[in-house]
């Protein structure tokens, strides 16, 4: 008895294994006739070398949800900052892509065809600016493409066929604009080059080939990159973006020669509820010795001013608009001081969209002296101006400064102010009496004679700090290493009264800290840019029927964007890598 259960038993089993054996050979066989690829734990695998761009999303179709969902979307349509980038020169070069796109393709790229081509894992590489190559993977059932109007109207296309799997590609003769695409299993392939698309097939499909993965700079990057999965990920190869003619003209900061001190970039976006979290990596060119090559301050940033910067967050105030606090030179600091408190002006004229004014004179354009005028290097300094301060920034070596700033009620009900405070930490500790004499003296040169009404007064008996009578506001308190200077008494009190409770202990590569109160800010801004815009009424007939820039253009961007309350930056460096977080805080 005991015997038969046993052979019944071994037969059951012999059963089930032949059972499992059949379904796997059977799977195999469906995934090779239908060529399927296997599945990758990255898509940049299948991703050709060469890209300058790549960008990888954990799930594309919820984010593209998202934003078609969002009021930040339906705002922006709506607003004059949408109004002027769609009359941008930069939009009408991508209106003719999109054009010239949709005729090679047969269907407009609208919203519709976005939307069908938007699966789960996806990665999108750029090889060209100018010519926008491209190529698109997406996890995408192929049951939910076949429904497409591009899948459709495929009959219109040249079937070509790479790695056992057929795809589909078209030129327009006019432009020589192409598109081609293919459907491999559960994978959609879109791309604007042939040879991308088949060379991504074959790969796709278990070919070796030269992927993205393979190119050094890529995978440093990745890397130094943080080990969880982000909804986001953008990795950039520095190197080749910015020589790049058309990143040069485009880029809207301007900061070209900084970035040729990188060779690429890494950034991932995490969503975590009300917040959003940008994690960088940025890696430095280094010399053939190893080092970092010169020209970009945080390449020369020095442990002691590192631990500087970190000593400052705690005095950043919690409740002000904005605070910013950076490694610096006692001639950098010197300057910040004089431009935001002792002569508040702006620190440089933006771009002018006008010629300039004709004034007419004799003749006269000028004279055989300025040809030995250089004007390819900066303006040199005025040494005799806040000489007796620089003296005491030097000896007190001055490694790093704190600026707080924010818009007040002038009490008139009408206009704002905007309070400044600096606060300039020293490798030594500053000498109160000798600062205030220094400053007594250098402002004595262009606002007194002989210092009358220049004396410095304790605000109260415990001498908390001082303060210069007289009309020139100014507050001053030393505590150590840590200079104070503003402009305003009440701004100066809330610095000194505690430490910011939201301020977190902080390591010493610390480079950078930055905050923007966005929900703070908001409606004062749009009250005092309204005011500045709507000032001068000398405006022509074409700018009649622009929006004005700050009331706005630049106003309707804030208020798209009203939900954001708040965004930091905090920037670390170690060795030939710079890491920095961008936090973006999110209202209800």
């Amino acid at each position: 008895m005991a015997l038969r259960f046993t052979m019944k038993k071994r037969r059951m089993l012999l059963v089930f294994l032949l059972l499992i054996s059949f379904a796997g050979a059977w799977s195999l066989y469906h995934r090779n006739a239908l060529n399927v690829p296997p599945p990758y734990p990255s898509l940049a695998q299948a991703v050709p070398e060469g890209p300058l761009l790549y960008i990888e999303a954990k799930n594309f179709s919820n984010l593209l949800s998202d934003w078609n969902s969002s009021p930040e979307k339906a705002n922006w349509l709506e607003s004059e900052n949408n109004d002027v980038f769609s009359n941008s020169r930069m939009l009408l070069r991508l209106q003719r892509f999109y054009e010239n796109f949709a005729v090679a393709a047969g269907v407009p790229p609208d919203t519709r065809f976005v939307a069908d081509a938007a699966g789960r894992e996806s990665v999108f590489a750029l090889y060209d600016i100018g010519k926008i190559e491209f190529l698109y993977i997406t996890h995408l059932p192929s049951a939910g493409f076949l429904n497409s109007v591009l899948w459709r109207s495929r009959n219109k296309f040249q079937p070509r066929s790479a790695g056992g799997t057929q795809f589909f590609t078209r030129k327009d003769n006019d432009s020589g604009q192409v598109v081609a695409f293919a459907v491999a299993g559960d994978y959609l392939l879109l791309a604007t080059r042939e040879d991308l698309m088949a060379h991504a097939l074959e790969m796709l499909n278990g070919r070796p080939g030269n992927n993205l993965q393979q190119e050094s700079w890529f995978a440093k990057a990745v890397s130094e990159a943080p080990a969880a999965s982000s909804d986001l990920r953008m990795v950039l190869n520095l190197s080749r973006i910015a020589v790049a003619p058309q990143f040069r003209t485009y880029w809207i900061q301007q900061n070209i020669t900084e970035m040729k001190g990188y060779t690429a970039s890494v950034c991932d976006l995490y969503r975590e509820g009300q917040v959003y979290r940008e994690e960088r990596v940025l890696l430095r060119k280094t010399t053939e010795t190893g080092n970092t090559e010169v020209g970009n301050k945080a390449a020369q940033a020095s442990p002691e001013s590192s631990s500087a910067v970190a000593a400052l967050l705690p005095l950043a105030p919690s409740d002000f608009g904005f605070y910013q606090i950076r490694q610096t030179t006692p001639h950098e600091a010197l300057e910040v001081v004089e431009q935001k408190i002792l002569s508040p002006h702006v620190a440089g004229a933006g771009p002018q969209n006008h010629a300039p004014q004709v004034v007419l004179t004799s003749g006269e354009i000028g004279l055989e002296s300025d040809l030995d005028t250089r004007i390819d290097v900066a303006p040199p300094v005025n040494e005799t101006r806040f000489s007796r301060m620089r003296r005491q920034f030097e000896q007190s070596r001055a490694e790093a400064l704190l600026v707080v700033q924010g818009t007040r009620d002038n009490g008139d009900g009408v206009l704002l102010t905007i309070p400044s405070a600096v606060v300039v930490a020293a490798a030594r500790n500053w000498d109160e009496q000798a600062v205030q004499s220094a400053l007594q003296s250098d402002l004595a040169a262009g606002m007194s004679v002989a210092t009358l009404g220049l004396d410095w007064q304790k605000v109260d008996q415990a001498g908390r700090y001082f303060e210069l009578n007289g009309v020139r506001p100014l507050q001053l308190a030393v505590r150590g290493k840590f200079l104070y200077i503003s402009m305003e008494r009440e701004t100066l009190a809330a610095m000194l009264q505690g430490q910011n409770s939201e301020a977190q202990p902080q390591s010493k590569d610390l480079i950078y800290v930055a905050s923007f109160n966005h929900a703070r800010e908001r409606q004062n801004f749009y009250d005092m840019m309204d005011d500045i815009d709507h000032s001068s009424q000398a405006t022509s007939a074409y700018e009649g029927k622009q929006p004005h820039f700050f009331s706005e253009n630049i106003a309707s961007l804030s208020n798209t964007l009203e939900r954001l309350e708040s965004e930091k930056i905090t920037v670390r460096q170690r060795g030939d890598k710079v890491f920095q977080t961008v936090t973006y805080q999110w209202s209800k």
